[in-house]
């Protein structure tokens, strides 16, 4: 363990920067116009605030909150209908009520739902005169108009009914959230019930009653923290007072309000949200010390706001290390929310240890600092895995890494050590470089520039935006690692150059004091690669190449985080536009999540119990065969349904001029299954075994079906997060016959370019169960064979062929006998594509396997 010692002198500010910096880093903003832009962006949020804080306090300005109610309709329903009842002495405001079709994430609108057009389409009954309820403008024009109701006694009751029908579907998940303030609990509470009509408009004798909603909703201290941070900022700047007095404000807030939840988070672990759990508390705690190290000596604080300030500090550090609180002891949990393994413990640890940093004066400093050092090389080195992945998600790599970055930056800049130079940090920024997508052409619609994406797998999204740790990250390789700094460089730049801190607990400090946008850039080799540890096998081609890169990335983890029903899936891009996506995730306590974690909402098997419903798929797969090559990338993965004796999922992407993806989903089982696939178009045709889905950018999507021999197609729609045109993704769903496998062929094509057909070849009409060969061609050209034994046992297929052929993942010549006949012997439970032999001599790539 390291032995520290302690830095600190009276002088405030010394943790990021000290007084002699101020010069320079001000300076700084009229040389780069990213920061100079940042800044006045920084400078209008708090100016901002100020300006509406005149009329809406700071205790109500995030004061309503997000109640959701989610349900399962009935078996015959066709309609919905909903009344809110405010039962019970007291006040409540409803800002809003919203429906999301779960099942989908998709929302379902509600006509005048947050009352713009007054009670149209709403009635409010009070059930005694003592009842009293009216719309109210809110206290700055943008937020619109609320319903207030005020009830004199505990037997009050105000109902807010909304008078329309909603179409539904039977059977499928809904959630309905009500968006509202109380200051003070009522003495019964809010709630919704919900009742149901049948296609006919007929009452169905099903009532559903959500939860009772009683609790005070004060503004979150999260949602203060940006501006928080900003406030420090323009009087780091500007040694203007009256900004760092609006940041005293705000921490005299927000430290009470993180208090408050915590003790409440202690005594009953509630997980309504995590804004008083640990890994937001964690965050927070960091921000706050740095923003109080800013401010300190202003002037603004008052002895006995001071006081109050440490002493709410203090608590909140000592609750930090309480395992009652939370069980940072334990490497093992049910969840991810808790034990040693967890990105609430990095980001817990990280917070104590940046406060320990802040003020070292406190008596327990060195042994908190000490503490966090010891988490943070744990996870180092029994989490982190060897290829520099965080095991939950790109989300919680970033995450994770963000936390660590100021933490390492204040243990050099205070401490002398050094993190960065680590190994496994050094693999965390690489991880990130080694999975960006191609420059998205159609992310964030019209006039938008293409920009490198992370792509979305589990909880993650493709504009988290984590490029931004690249550019407080790069100075400090600029020396030490110039290649690493200059391949962090070219990844923030071609990602959308955002310096901006965003996402959820900012610390608005990073984007102004870190970034050196001159620092040179490289673009890294990036080649198709397999991340055993998290489980992500990623095909590429022509990378680099704006406009023409191919990518796709695959899913066989070994991990059960986050509960995604993924194993299998398959994401794609051709051409830099994407054509069928992960839906990422939505938001954790809206109730949309149903669709995000479902099995349906991914490209995966699913199989029907013996009910006859659709069920999830198990939680983690076993990557059994990794090959990577220039004509060819493979992948193979068993995944453990329990509705199967086997199954089997092989990806391939041919390369080689081909541009085919072939899926095989090797199953046996007596179950049915659907086959799932989602595709980014606005429409699609149907037409035999031949689906063209329509998608951005003027691409198409082609689909050959050529298994199983007989099936049927349904077309739904299904959410898709990121900021693209389209908001849903088409959802299709393939039934096949029991036991039956699914042999596809994908094709990205151009609208005008031909499209691509599978001849069956014949097979011994003795031996054909489990046996299928195909011819591949576009436009009359072979492109390749395929080859598949679905039997236990070794096949030798023969067939006409004018030319010697190539089994890439064998590495075996099939050369014509005298006869023009090829033969080739493939192992029971594997395929081949066999091509023309000059791509024998292609290079593999360097991690072929």
């Amino acid at each position: 363990m390291n032995s520290y010692s302690t830095s600190f002198t009276n002088s405030r500010p010394f943790a990021c920067y000290d007084a002699d910096q101020l010069a320079e880093i001000r300076s700084r903003f009229y040389k780069q116009s990213e920061l100079l832009h940042e800044y006045e962006r920084q400078l209008l949020l708090s100016n901002t605030f100020a300006h509406e804080e005149l009329s809406l306090p700071m205790q109500q300005r995030g004061a309503f909150r997000t109640d959701p109610f989610v349900f399962q309709t009935p078996e015959n329903a066709g309609y919905m209908k909903f009344a809110v009842h405010i039962q019970g002495k007291g006040e409540a405001w409803i800002k809003q009520l919203q429906l999301t079709h779960s099942e989908r994430g998709i929302p379902v609108p509600l006509i005048n739902g947050s009352f713009e057009d007054e009670l149209h389409g709403w009635s409010v009954t009070a059930q005694s005169s003592s009842s009293s309820f009216r719309l109210e403008p809110s206290e700055l024009p943008r937020l619109g108009q609320r319903m207030y109701v005020k009830n004199l006694s505990a037997d009050d009751e105000v109902l807010l009914s909304y008078n329309h029908s909603i179409p539904v579907r039977a059977q499928q998940c809904y959630s309905l959230q009500t968006i509202l303030r109380m200051d003070d609990p009522l003495s019964d509470g809010v709630y919704v019930k919900v009742c149901f009509l049948d296609m006919e408009g007929r009452p169905i004798e099903v009532e559903y009653t959500s939860p009772s909603f009683n609790r005070r909703t004060p503004t979150l201290w999260a949602s203060l923290l940006e501006t928080a941070g900003a406030d420090a900022n323009v009087y780091m700047v500007t040694e203007d007072l009256e900004y760092a007095d609006r940041a005293k404000r705000k921490l005299l807030y927000m430290l009470p309000d993180m208090c408050q939840g915590m003790d409440i988070f202690k005594a009953t672990g509630w997980h309504i949200d995590d804004n008083y759990g640990a890994v937001h508390i964690g965050r927070g705690i960091a921000v706050l010390s740095v923003i109080y190290d800013q401010i300190a000596d202003s002037g603004v604080i008052l002895p006995e706001e001071d006081k109050v300030i440490k002493s709410l500090f203090r608590y909140i550090a000592g609750m930090m290390m309480d395992t009652a609180y939370y069980r940072y002891d334990l490497e093992q949990f049910p969840d991810e929310k808790g034990g040693k393994r967890s990105n609430w413990n990095a980001d817990r640890a990280t917070g104590i240890g940046i406060y320990a940093l802040v003020f070292p004066e406190e008596e327990l400093a060195e042994t908190y600092l000490e503490h966090a050092c010891s988490v943070v090389d744990w996870q180092l080195e029994h989490v982190v895995d060897q290829d520099g992945a965080w095991p939950e998600n790109i989300r919680y790599h970033g995450a994770v890494l963000h936390r660590y970055f100021l933490f390492f930056a204040l243990l050099q800049r205070l401490r002398g050590i050094d993190y960065f130079s680590r190994d496994k940090v050094k693999r965390m920024y690489r991880f990130l470089i080694g999975t960006v997508t191609p420059k998205d052409l159609v992310q964030g619609g019209v006039g938008s520039s293409p920009t490198l994406l992370s792509p979305a797998v589990g909880d993650s999204t493709v504009h988290d935006q984590w490029f931004r740790l690249f550019s407080y990250a790069a100075p400090f390789y600029a020396e030490t690692d110039p290649q690493l700094s200059r391949e962090m460089m070219w990844a923030w730049k071609h990602g959308g150059g955002v310096l901006r801190d965003t996402g959820a607990h900012p610390c608005a400090l990073l984007a102004l004091l870190y970034p050196q946008s001159e620092l040179p850039q490289e673009a890294p080799a990036l080649t198709s690669v397999h991340y055993p540890g998290i489980g992500y096998v990623i095909f590429r081609q022509h990378f680099g190449q704006w406009g023409r890169e191919n990518y796709s990335i695959f899913e066989t983890s070994p991990l059960t985080y986050h509960a995604h029903h993924d194993e299998g899936h398959f994401s794609i891009w051709a051409n830099g536009t994407p054509l069928t996506l992960d839906p990422g995730t939505g938001g954790y306590y809206n109730g949309d999540r149903h669709w995000y974690v479902n099995g349906h909402a991914h490209n995966v098997v699913q199989f029907l119990d013996e009910t006859g419903h659709i069920q999830n798929g198990p939680l983690k797969s076993m990557c059994e065969e990794i090959y990577f090559s220039d004509p060819l990338d493979y992948v193979r993965s068993f995944i453990p349904d329990v509705h199967t004796e086997v199954y089997r999922r092989h990806f391939a992407y041919v390369k080689a001029g081909a541009d085919v993806y072939v899926v095989w989903d090797h199953i046996r089982s007596q179950n049915c299954s659907v086959w799932n696939l989602h595709t980014m178009s606005s429409s699609s045709e149907i037409e035999r075994n031949r689906v063209t889905a329509r998608c951005l950018n003027e691409m198409n999507l082609e689909v050959t079906f050529l298994q199983p021999d007989r099936f049927s197609v349904t077309r739904d729609y299904g959410a898709v997060s990121g900021d693209y045109p389209l908001a849903v993704q088409e959802h299709l769903q393939i039934s096949g016959d029991s036991g039956s496998g699914y042999l596809t062929l994908l094709y990205p094509k151009t609208n005008n370019s031909s499209g691509i057909i599978a001849h069956r070849l014949p097979i011994d009409p003795e031996l054909t169960e489990g046996l299928q060969m195909y011819k591949v061609l576009r436009e009359e050209q072979i492109l390749f064979y395929l080859l598949v034994n679905g039997t236990d046992q070794s096949y030798t297929f023969s067939f006409q062929a004018n030319a010697a052929l190539w089994n890439p993942l064998s590495k075996a010549s099939h050369p014509p006998d005298h006869s023009g006949q090829c033969h080739a012997q493939v192992d029971g439970g594997r395929l081949a594509i066999l091509m023309e032999a000059v791509f024998r001599f292609a290079k593999p790539s360097d991690s072929e396997k």
